[in-house]
């Protein structure tokens, strides 16, 4: 399972990755400040979840999602975002996400979203 966490402020990206890290030990956790890198990496690697903010005013969360979504239909997408929950509500839910996490969230909510997820992985091991 190769899970990609994109999130461009370092702290609250390393902060991401140690979550989905310690709730799938085992799993390729990739982790990217630059969406060009985040597809780049699902292009040659793949992507099975995509863990992704949407910050504006760039929303770069949104592209790549959406690029992903092209490479893999049935990505699995969970945002996750500082964003009040209308703000990007529209546009979010155009690309169907598995899930939606707010940036605090604890290895306990990632590993609560990642079990519920919109494409079952097979290979997950939960």
């Amino acid at each position: 399972m190769i899970i990609v966490c994109f999130d461009s402020t370092p702290i609250m990206l390393q902060s991401l990755e140690e979550n989905a890290k310690a709730a799938f030990p085992h799993a390729d956790i990739q982790a990217f400040l630059t969406d060009e890198s985040a597809l780049n990496y699902a292009k040659t690697k793949g992507c099975d979840i995509l863990l992704c903010e949407i910050n504006p005013p760039r929303l770069e969360g949104i592209f790549l999602a959406e690029e992903i979504k092209k490479i893999n239909s049935k990505v699995n997408i969970v945002f996750v975002t500082v964003c009040s929950e209308n703000e990007y509500a529209k546009e979010i839910m155009r690309l169907k996400p598995s899930g939606y996490l707010t940036k605090e969230a604890t290895n306990n909510q990632i590993l609560y979203e990642l079990q519920n997820l919109r494409y079952p992985i097979p290979s997950m091991a939960l």
